[in-house]
């Protein structure tokens, strides 16, 4: 039998006659499924958002033998939460969960079949408890019989974007609001990225280098809009666990290598005698009051900003090579044992291997201009559902630490390396991108304004500050020879008057108009509507 049909190559498949199902939500799910007998479960796996319900449902009802679901482990997105709404109230005529609206069931998936489900299958809701071993164990049933017949479905249809040629590493976007930012996210993603099949995931598209600034967000009382599937409740909730010191039973979180950082070696099979004055350096730092349960890295920013507020060594390291850049089976079975023993990390993120590293790896505070500047590095990142949580958890960071030090804050900038939306995501960023088509993200150019008018038979551009107080230079062009518009243009260009794509179309715009009006005898004034010419 070719089950599952979904995600196989990330699920963990255990007995296919088994009618047991193991849903462990965040939690890594080998942490759970390892101290449970194959033979007593079906199928386990992760839940990470509410749309993965889909792939349950589609999943079981391709082998409905499967009639009890433990759902186990740590809800942080509620999207545990929304599973057993969808099993308690089913659905409206939407296909939006009763008492959930923000989750979607697919409509390729009939009604009648997901009332069989809700009615045949059972969830055993054990959420926060990982340790289930005697819960699987009484639930499976030698007996169990289908309680249907095996069905699919047609997939759920989305509007493939054409493939786009781009820069192909680095795409920059600045917004006042994360909302703002992400909408136009998602369009550089669905337009430009390159899709690619991954091993674990299905199909996802890809950038390479998303630079994001964002300007005027404040996380106390952030612009939600209505495009997001979360509230400023549900971001109070995923605050607490940013910044949760304790990363718990997780294989790590950003609170504990923020605040409580691990500091070691795991010498084993490396060389010692040519690591002397490093291990002497950790030595003497492993003393310090702050480093007894970990290394507090803001503690050691704020000290640093009071020494020399301009320091450009305050950053804050997430990214953990002992413990990161291991990979399973890249060293003798003799020489992983040794390093085992050894290493600071527990037995859990040692199980959990390379899959489970944090997808952000660098902080960095700056004070400029006398603001706070906060840039966040990400090896990888989903840009649909968890930029923009992560964005408003760093905004706050940032708004706490320069209220701390008595600062404003400044921008927050984030480089997702590599920024993806995964396929599963693609019909809702459509969606999304649909809606906003024609939504134009105007923003003043902060690098400049131009003034352009006409002298004798020269057209003449200022180059201005932004707001038009001060001529920083200038440039002129014959308006009568052929294209000037477009000769004086190249001029601009080529000594980055410009920061934003629309304030070069509009003086492309204007220089095209005091050509034309140059060349007929017409009066320009700048910013004249061209019906308007020659009345």
């Amino acid at each position: 039998m070719n089950w599952p049909i979904y995600y196989k190559d990330v699920l963990s498949i255990g007995n296919p006659k088994s009618n047991v199902g193991i849903c462990t939500l965040w939690t890594p799910k080998n942490q759970i499924l390892d101290e449970l007998k194959t033979a007593n479960y079906a199928l386990g796996g992760q839940l990470y958002s509410k749309r993965g319900i889909n792939f349950i449902v589609r999943n079981i009802l391709a082998n409905p033998v499967i009639n009890k679901i433990v759902l186990c482990g740590t809800d942080r997105s509620e999207s545990g939460e929304a599973f057993m709404k969808f099993m308690k109230n089913g659905i409206d005529d939407d296909y939006r969960v009763v008492g959930d609206k923000k989750c979607e069931i697919q409509k390729e998936i009939d009604k009648s079949v997901i009332e069989d489900f809700r009615k045949n299958v059972e969830v055993i809701d054990v959420r926060g408890k990982t340790d289930i071993s005697q819960i699987a164990d009484r639930l499976i049933s030698k007996s169990a019989k289908p309680w249907a017949k095996p069905r699919k479905f047609n997939e759920s249809v989305f509007s493939a974007a054409e493939k786009f040629p781009s820069e192909k590493s680095t795409f920059n976007i600045r917004a006042d609001y994360i909302w703002e930012a992400w909408v136009q996210i998602l369009r550089k993603i669905m337009k430009f990225g390159s899709r690619k099949g991954m091993i674990k995931i299905g199909e996802i598209k890809e950038l390479v280098n998303v630079v994001t600034v964002v300007e005027k967000e404040g996380p106390y009382d952030p612009e939600l809009s209505d495009v997001f599937d979360f509230s400023k409740k549900d971001l109070e909730i995923y605050y607490k666990d940013f910044f949760n010191p304790s990363k718990g039973s997780e294989s790590y979180n950003y609170g504990e290598r923020i605040y409580s950082y691990p500091v070691g070696l795991p010498i084993g099979e490396f060389n010692a005698e040519k690591n002397q004055k490093l291990l002497r350096k950790l030595s003497a730092v492993s003393n310090q009051r702050s480093v007894k349960s970990g290394l507090d890295q803001l503690e050691e920013v704020y000290d640093k900003f009071k020494r020399y507020h301009e320091d450009r060594g305050m950053v804050v390291a997430i990214w953990n090579p002992w413990v990161d850049n291991v990979k399973e089976g890249w060293m003798s079975d003799k020489k992983q044992t040794a390093y085992s023993k050894q290493q600071t990390v527990n037995n859990q993120e040692q199980k959990a291997g390379s899959g489970n590293v944090p997808c952000m790896a660098l902080l960095q505070f700056t004070y400029r201009s006398k603001k706070l500047h906060l840039t966040a590095y990400f090896r990888s990142n989903d840009m649909f559902d968890a930029w923009p949580r992560n964005a408003f958890a760093l905004r706050k960071l940032q708004f706490d630490f320069a209220e701390r030090i008595g600062k404003k804050p400044g921008y927050l900038t984030t480089i997702s390396n590599c920024a993806q939306i995964y396929e599963s995501n693609y019909a809702k960023a459509s969606k999304i991108i649909s809606r906003y088509k024609n939504r134009v993200f105007c923003r003043p150019d902060p690098m400049s304004t131009v003034i352009i008018e006409i002298q004798g038979k020269e057209i003449v551009a200022r180059h201005m500050t932004p707001d038009g107080n001060k001529q920083l230079d200038e440039y002129r062009i014959d308006g009568t020879l052929s294209k000037a518009a477009l000769r004086l243009m190249d001029k601009l260009m080529s000594n980055d008057v410009f920061s934003t794509d629309g304030h070069v179309a509009d003086i492309a715009s204007e220089l095209t108009k005091a050509e034309w009006c140059l060349k007929n005898g017409k009066i320009y004034i700048q910013d004249t509507d061209w019906k308007e010419i020659g009345k």
